[in-house]
């Protein structure tokens, strides 16, 4: 059975900081009410590719291997990657993304919250808007935590997405110029290895 974890926010005047909050951690809780009227979403459709720091000199890698897998008795396109991240490049980082269809693109442009699940290594990754006016790359992200072994459906409602503290130039999400969705690595626990397998992308 698949464990349905709902995001929680923490806010502080001066600083925001989202983070999603599993069963494991001492915090707990969640926000039960936050995806209610929203229905069971669309799944996303798209190109589903790999990313690294390669760009930026460093010698991070990720790849991304699709199949489908029969869960819970369904068949259902699962998107495993791998990786190992390293610190040739100081912020060393690997990722994935989905270039969406111009169905789902539009669906996303004026989404109130998105969905996936994830077979996860218990380390910390981050899911971004890819946004055209970000010229930075602090994109508007969630955190989230995964559980190892175990696969955790996070729901994140749009507000939920801020942008790092470090940029400079901070903007109000505008999800009229998404461009893509990206999941990435998080400093936390750099450098070293990951696996996880996602499933479910869904547009709400």
């Amino acid at each position: 059975m698949k464990n349905t974890q709902k995001a929680l926010v923490l806010a502080f005047f001066g600083a925001l900081c989202a983070v999603l909050l599993i069963a494991s951690c001492a915090t707990g809780g969640g926000n039960p009410k936050s995806m209610e009227g929203l229905g069971t979403g669309t799944l996303a459709v798209g190109e589903w590719r790999a990313y690294n720091d390669l760009n930026d000199k460093g010698d991070s890698t990720s790849v991304l291997t699709s199949a489908e897998e029969v869960i819970d008795g369904q068949t259902v396109m699962v998107h495993t990657i791998k990786g190992n991240v390293t610190t040739k490049f100081q912020y060393g980082y690997s990722g994935w993304a989905i270039d969406p269809d111009e169905a789902t693109l539009e669906l996303i442009k004026t989404a109130k919250a998105l969905s996936f699940t994830i077979l996860g290594d218990g380390k910390r990754y981050s899911i971004k808007f890819k946004t055209s006016d970000v010229k930075d790359f602090a994109y508007h992200e969630y955190l989230f935590n995964t559980e190892p072994g175990e696969w955790v459906t996070f729901e994140v409602p749009i507000g939920f997405f801020i942008q790092p503290s470090w940029t400079g130039t901070p903007v109000r999400l505008k999800p009229e110029n998404v461009i893509g969705v990206e999941w990435q690595t998080h400093e936390s626990w750099r450098p070293g290895s990951f696996e996880v397998k996602i499933r479910d992308f869904k547009v709400f």
